[in-house]
């Protein structure tokens, strides 16, 4: 199987079929990735298998369990999950908050090489960071453990604005710390291709009259 081949399966297995020039981007991902991850450690894989299976299909898979609207990606790393629903969903706006400098030049260039106008870069962290519009939502994935994560994405959250955050199995663990004030609204769980556990998209929003 090659790998145009193992992206097409792998995404058909979450219930993702994408157009070819879907594909073709994100063929430019991982390549892209290959390039800079000679000069940095962008996500840990090292195979094309690798970052399919754990990582692409993984951000594929939640593009049917989100929200209609602008989305901020906080902690986003290689573009995980931002960069891949924003090739999806091409006419999706689409904010990706990075930090660290190098993997914001990263998210930088893979915007200008997969041809994603509707996103744009943020080297700053959430709560540096004003949005220009609403949002339907703050995606997060692999950024901190739930408790610590919310206090980050606070100043982004409010009415009609959730944290969407991705997580495995020990996300009821994490849950239990969660501070006052905040609750979980929805946890929509589905299944990855060759793991024997489900992962989750949790829906966190802040109580009414806090």
């Amino acid at each position: 199987m090659n790998r145009r081949q193992r992206l097409s399966a792998g995404l058909a297995s979450v219930g993702v079929t994408p157009p070819g020039d879907v594909l073709e981007q994100l063929e430019g991902w991982l390549a892209l990735h290959a390039r800079w991850s000679r000069r940095m450690n962008l996500t840990g894989a090292r195979t094309d298998e690798e970052l399919i299976d754990r990582h692409l299909v993984d951000s594929a898979a939640i593009v049917r369990l989100l929200p209609a609207g602008a989305l901020a990606d906080v902690g986003s790393g290689a573009g995980l999950p931002g960069l891949v629903v924003a090739m999806i969903e091409p006419h999706r706006p689409m904010f990706l908050l990075e930090p660290l400098e190098r993997r914001a030049a990263f998210l930088q260039q893979a915007v200008l090489e997969l041809g994603l106008g509707q996103v744009q870069v943020v080297a700053a962290r959430s709560e540096q960071w004003q949005p220009p519009q609403v949002l339907a939502g703050v995606l997060a994935r692999a950024v901190a453990p739930l408790s610590r994560l919310v206090s980050l994405c606070a100043p982004l959250l409010g009415p009609g604005t959730p944290l969407l955050a991705m997580k495995g199995p020990g996300w009821r663990d994490e849950l239990l710390s969660l501070a006052p004030g905040w609750r979980l609204k929805a946890s929509d769980h589905y299944r990855l291709p060759g793991r024997e556990y489900k992962h989750v998209l949790l829906r966190i929003e802040q109580e009414e009259g806090v």
